[in-house]
């Protein structure tokens, strides 16, 4: 299993970045995660748009996947050239239902219901859903291989059921949005880079890397946060390729 970075910021990207956005590979499968600000085009630097076999995503604020706006137009020129035989499917927690629907376009893209407790799979990949503490309806989720996994926690704020969520991953790609003081000065609705460093070591990661960064936060200092209690943790990288 391969996931490549293709965007790491929130809420907005600053210049030469993107929002979240995660390229999964395996032996034949390709599923992306996320779809934010500058995506799209990231994704066509490693594989022609067309050829993914789904789209997930973890909840519908518009960091997580505005991209698929344009996606639209861009999988509607690739079914009138022949290059997709149907609608792409999008699977996606329905709330706000009227963003939900918009995913639906003519033959090139299907909005398909998502909730916590689901279980899917999508060529050789195993994908199971839990619930994610947010503003807005989303998931975490965990994929395998049937050798390896990967536990994403999308938006979700720290509780104890996500260690037992994300139990013995091999790398665990979680939100480092705030610092500690902003947890301590009662920020909600996502998590510190130590609160991912301690789900990380609560559920026996292998590897941690930090993504849904701030672009107004120095980077280094969310590193540092979460190494202090987890070492095996990075900071995501743009175009960074990971093998587990």
């Amino acid at each position: 299993m391969r996931i490549i970075i293709l965007g790491r910021y929130s809420p907005y990207p600053p210049p030469r970045g993107a929002c979240p956005g995660y390229l999964i590979e395996g032996q034949s499968t390709r599923i992306l995660l996320d779809c934010g600000s500058g995506v799209l085009s990231r994704l066509q630097e490693h594989i022609p748009f067309w050829q993914l076999d789904a789209i997930i995503l973890s909840h519908l604020h518009g960091d997580h996947m505005s991209d698929l706006w344009v996606y639209r137009y861009a999988l509607d020129q690739a079914r009138a050239e022949g290059k997709i035989g149907g609608p792409l499917p999008v699977w996606a927690p329905p709330d706000p239902p009227e963003v939900f629907q918009s995913l639906t376009y003519r033959e090139a893209m299907e909005a398909r219901s998502l909730s916590p407790g689901e279980e899917l799979r999508i060529g050789e990949f195993g994908l199971n859903f839990f619930p994610a503490r947010h503003s807005l309806s989303g998931v975490s989720m965990r994929i395998s291989d049937g050798s390896k996994t990967l536990f994403y926690t999308g938006d979700t704020e720290y509780f104890g059921e996500v260690a037992i969520f994300a139990k013995g991953s091999h790398l665990l790609l979680a939100e480092a949005t705030y610092r500690e003081e902003d947890i301590i000065q009662g920020a909600t609705g996502h998590m510190s880079a130590g609160q991912a460093a301690r789900l990380a070591q609560e559920a026996q990661c292998s590897r941690l890397i930090l993504t849904h960064i701030r672009p107004w936060y120095d980077p280094g200092s969310l590193l540092s946060e979460a190494q202090k209690l987890f070492p095996q943790s990075q900071l995501a990288q743009e175009g960074m390729r990971i093998e587990i």
